[in-house]
Protein backbone atom coordinates (compact mmCIF):
# COMPACT_ATOMS: atom_id res chain seq x y z
CA UNK A 1 0.00 0.00 0.00
CA UNK A 2 2.68 2.24 1.02
CA UNK A 3 4.49 1.79 -2.81
CA UNK A 4 1.03 2.50 -4.16
CA UNK A 5 0.52 5.57 -1.91
CA UNK A 6 4.10 7.08 -3.36
CA UNK A 7 3.59 6.04 -7.00
CA UNK A 8 0.54 7.72 -6.73
CA UNK A 9 1.71 11.06 -5.74
CA UNK A 10 4.46 10.45 -8.19
CA UNK A 11 2.41 10.15 -10.77
CA UNK A 12 0.10 13.05 -9.99
CA UNK A 13 2.87 15.51 -9.73
CA UNK A 14 3.96 14.79 -13.02
CA UNK A 15 0.62 14.89 -14.50
CA UNK A 16 0.23 18.76 -12.90
CA UNK A 17 3.45 19.49 -14.52
CA UNK A 18 2.84 18.20 -17.90
CA UNK A 19 -0.53 20.34 -17.42
CA UNK A 20 1.63 23.44 -16.57
CA UNK A 21 3.93 22.84 -19.45
CA UNK A 22 1.16 22.87 -22.08
CA UNK A 23 -0.34 25.87 -20.64
CA UNK A 24 2.65 28.08 -21.15
CA UNK A 25 2.02 27.55 -25.34
CA UNK A 26 0.37 30.10 -26.94
CA UNK A 27 -1.95 29.29 -30.08
CA UNK A 28 -2.73 31.47 -32.54
CA UNK A 29 -5.39 31.13 -35.28
CA UNK A 30 -4.81 33.16 -38.24
CA UNK A 31 -6.07 32.51 -41.17
CA UNK A 32 -4.05 34.40 -43.22
CA UNK A 33 -3.92 34.18 -46.78
CA UNK A 34 -0.87 35.48 -48.99
CA UNK A 35 -1.12 38.86 -50.56
CA UNK A 36 -0.35 37.53 -53.95
CA UNK A 37 -2.20 34.11 -53.55
CA UNK A 38 -5.18 33.26 -51.13
CA UNK A 39 -4.70 29.47 -51.49
CA UNK A 40 -1.77 30.22 -49.15
CA UNK A 41 -3.33 30.36 -45.84
CA UNK A 42 -0.80 31.15 -42.79
CA UNK A 43 -2.97 29.41 -40.49
CA UNK A 44 -1.45 29.17 -36.91
CA UNK A 45 1.31 29.92 -34.96
CA UNK A 46 2.45 28.13 -31.77
CA UNK A 47 4.79 29.79 -29.60
CA UNK A 48 6.07 27.84 -26.15
CA UNK A 49 9.63 28.01 -24.50
CA UNK A 50 11.31 25.69 -27.02
CA UNK A 51 9.93 26.93 -30.30
CA UNK A 52 7.67 28.58 -32.67
CA UNK A 53 5.65 26.47 -34.80
CA UNK A 54 3.93 27.87 -37.70
CA UNK A 55 1.46 25.99 -40.30
CA UNK A 56 0.44 26.84 -43.74
CA UNK A 57 -2.38 25.66 -45.81
CA UNK A 58 -1.84 25.45 -49.26
CA UNK A 59 -5.22 24.78 -51.18
CA UNK A 60 -5.92 24.37 -54.89
CA UNK A 61 -9.08 26.61 -55.65
CA UNK A 62 -8.03 26.00 -59.13
CA UNK A 63 -8.91 23.69 -62.32
CA UNK A 64 -5.44 22.79 -62.78
CA UNK A 65 -2.92 21.31 -60.84
CA UNK A 66 0.47 22.78 -59.09
CA UNK A 67 3.77 22.13 -57.39
CA UNK A 68 5.16 23.27 -54.91
CA UNK A 69 8.43 22.24 -52.27
CA UNK A 70 10.08 23.44 -49.41
CA UNK A 71 13.63 24.61 -49.12
CA UNK A 72 16.24 22.71 -46.98
CA UNK A 73 16.61 23.62 -43.21
CA UNK A 74 19.77 26.22 -44.07
CA UNK A 75 19.69 26.80 -47.29
CA UNK A 76 19.42 30.88 -48.27
CA UNK A 77 16.25 30.25 -49.47
CA UNK A 78 14.76 28.50 -46.13
CA UNK A 79 11.89 30.23 -43.76
CA UNK A 80 12.70 32.78 -41.38
CA UNK A 81 10.26 34.64 -38.94
CA UNK A 82 11.51 37.83 -38.36
CA UNK A 83 10.65 40.46 -35.38
CA UNK A 84 9.72 43.10 -36.91
CA UNK A 85 9.89 45.29 -33.64
CA UNK A 86 12.97 44.04 -32.42
CA UNK A 87 14.33 43.03 -35.96
CA UNK A 88 15.45 39.60 -34.43
CA UNK A 89 15.37 37.15 -37.50
CA UNK A 90 14.82 33.14 -36.59
CA UNK A 91 16.29 31.16 -38.75
CA UNK A 92 13.89 27.45 -40.27
CA UNK A 93 14.55 24.41 -37.58
CA UNK A 94 12.49 22.08 -39.39
CA UNK A 95 10.05 21.91 -42.44
CA UNK A 96 7.90 19.27 -43.03
CA UNK A 97 4.75 19.05 -45.64
CA UNK A 98 6.33 18.82 -48.68
CA UNK A 99 8.64 17.52 -50.62
CA UNK A 100 12.32 19.13 -50.17
CA UNK A 101 13.17 21.14 -53.18
CA UNK A 102 15.95 20.33 -55.74
CA UNK A 103 14.55 17.20 -56.76
CA UNK A 104 10.98 15.97 -57.95
CA UNK A 105 8.21 18.35 -56.49
CA UNK A 106 4.49 17.93 -54.90
CA UNK A 107 1.74 18.25 -57.15
CA UNK A 108 -1.23 19.66 -55.44
CA UNK A 109 -4.64 18.70 -57.33
CA UNK A 110 -7.38 20.80 -57.81
CA UNK A 111 -9.66 21.08 -54.78
CA UNK A 112 -7.17 19.05 -52.77
CA UNK A 113 -4.89 20.75 -50.01
CA UNK A 114 -1.03 20.41 -48.29
CA UNK A 115 -0.29 21.12 -44.75
CA UNK A 116 3.74 22.92 -44.54
CA UNK A 117 4.50 23.19 -41.02
CA UNK A 118 7.61 24.89 -39.78
CA UNK A 119 9.75 25.29 -36.41
CA UNK A 120 11.37 28.00 -35.75
CA UNK A 121 13.53 29.26 -32.17
CA UNK A 122 11.18 30.59 -29.45
CA UNK A 123 10.32 34.18 -30.84
CA UNK A 124 11.40 36.75 -28.07
CA UNK A 125 9.22 37.84 -25.34
CA UNK A 126 6.25 40.53 -26.32
CA UNK A 127 6.35 39.56 -29.72
CA UNK A 128 3.70 40.92 -31.73
CA UNK A 129 4.81 41.75 -35.55
CA UNK A 130 5.83 39.66 -37.77
CA UNK A 131 6.98 38.95 -41.34
CA UNK A 132 7.29 35.26 -41.98
CA UNK A 133 9.06 34.21 -45.41
CA UNK A 134 11.20 32.47 -47.84
CA UNK A 135 14.68 33.50 -48.72
CA UNK A 136 13.67 36.31 -46.16
CA UNK A 137 11.53 37.57 -48.42
CA UNK A 138 13.61 38.58 -50.60
CA UNK A 139 13.23 36.35 -53.51
CA UNK A 140 16.01 35.96 -56.34
CA UNK A 141 15.32 37.59 -59.57
CA UNK A 142 16.67 34.64 -61.14
CA UNK A 143 14.81 31.88 -59.85
CA UNK A 144 12.05 30.98 -61.47
CA UNK A 145 9.78 29.54 -58.36
CA UNK A 146 7.67 31.82 -56.37
CA UNK A 147 8.67 32.89 -52.83
CA UNK A 148 6.05 33.21 -50.03
CA UNK A 149 5.95 36.17 -47.72
CA UNK A 150 3.70 37.46 -45.21
CA UNK A 151 4.69 40.78 -44.46
CA UNK A 152 2.60 42.07 -41.86
CA UNK A 153 1.07 39.16 -39.16
CA UNK A 154 0.02 40.91 -36.35
CA UNK A 155 -0.52 38.50 -32.92
CA UNK A 156 -2.85 39.53 -30.31
CA UNK A 157 -2.32 40.45 -27.26
CA UNK A 158 -0.89 38.10 -25.25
Amino acid sequence: MRHTLSALRFFTALSALAVACAAHAQSFRLQQPLETDADVVLQEIVIDAQQTRVTLLLKNSTGESFEACAHRTGSTEAFTLKDLDSGTVLPQRTVSGLTLCGGKMDTVQPGRTKLLKITFPPLPAGAKRLQLGEANCQPRPDSDLDYWCFKNITLPVR
